[in-house]
């Protein structure tokens, strides 16, 4: 089997292995588990394991292992700028640890495996006004989870009801919801993509408070699903 895929999530496993969540395009959700030579060959160049790096994996389908063992994993097409613009890394170790929850147990998705692609390659060659990303990112990741509310029931004065993923008139009597000022945005952002996005300006506290709701929202729709550690490296970050 050869795929293209996206690293998720990376672990090293005793000294000589490393677990590799990957997304791939052919198979879903994969996880691997990778020897690493003495010799530093198979394997240890850092930027394979990099959140969210881009990869060509080989290997053998087993569908009774719970670790798939490739025969070879390598990048697919570099990054230019994402690991090493520190605003634009803090944003990939966010969304890394979503999709990382997201993907667990996903199958095989042409549609999202290219959404994934074709927006992290936009961020990767987005030079400034790129602030507002992970919130359009993970509004529009919704559609490919199966949740995504319809802007189009929107209209002035709506609630967004969390629970429901829909915007309702009247409120909802338990506390998945959203006030209509909030509701307002939420549906201007589901309207938007990464190019349109940078007419509206948030201030710090009004993304921190966007992306704990589209958390919430999320952990609502997707079992199990954490809250995320990373999100205050974002606040840091972004102020």
């Amino acid at each position: 089997m050869h795929s293209h895929g996206i690293v998720l999530r990376s672990l090293r496993y005793g000294d000589q292995q490393v677990i590799l969540n990957v997304f791939t395009e052919t198979s879903g959700t994969v996880p691997f588990i990778v020897r690493l030579s003495r010799g530093g060959k198979q394997g240890m160049r850092a930027s394979v394991w990099q959140p969210l790096a881009l990869v060509d994996v080989i290997w053998e389908p087993r569908p009774r292992m719970n670790f798939q063992k490739p025969q070879e994993v390598v990048l697919w097409q570099p990054w230019r700028d994402l690991p090493f613009q520190p605003a634009k890394a803090s944003i990939v170790l966010f969304l890394a640890e979503c999709l990382s929850h997201a993907l667990a147990s996903e199958q095989e998705n042409g549609a999202l495996f290219d959404f994934l692609v074709s927006s992290l390659q936009w961020l990767d060659a987005a030079e400034d006004r790129y602030v507002n990303f992970h919130v359009v990112f993970l509004l529009h990741l919704s559609l490919f989870l199966g949740f995504m509310p319809n802007a189009e029931d929107w209209a002035e004065g709506s609630f967004f009801d969390l629970q429901a993923a829909s915007f309702v008139r009247a409120r909802p009597a338990y506390p998945f919801y959203i006030e209509p000022a909030e509701a307002a945005l939420v549906q201007k952002f589901l309207r938007m993509d990464y190019r349109t996005m940078r007419a509206v300006r948030l201030s710090g506290a009004a993304r921190r408070r966007a992306l704990e709701l589209i958390i919430l929202f999320y952990r609502l729709h997707i079992p199990e699903f954490p809250e995320i550690k990373s999100l205050g490296v974002l606040a840091e970050v972004f102020g």
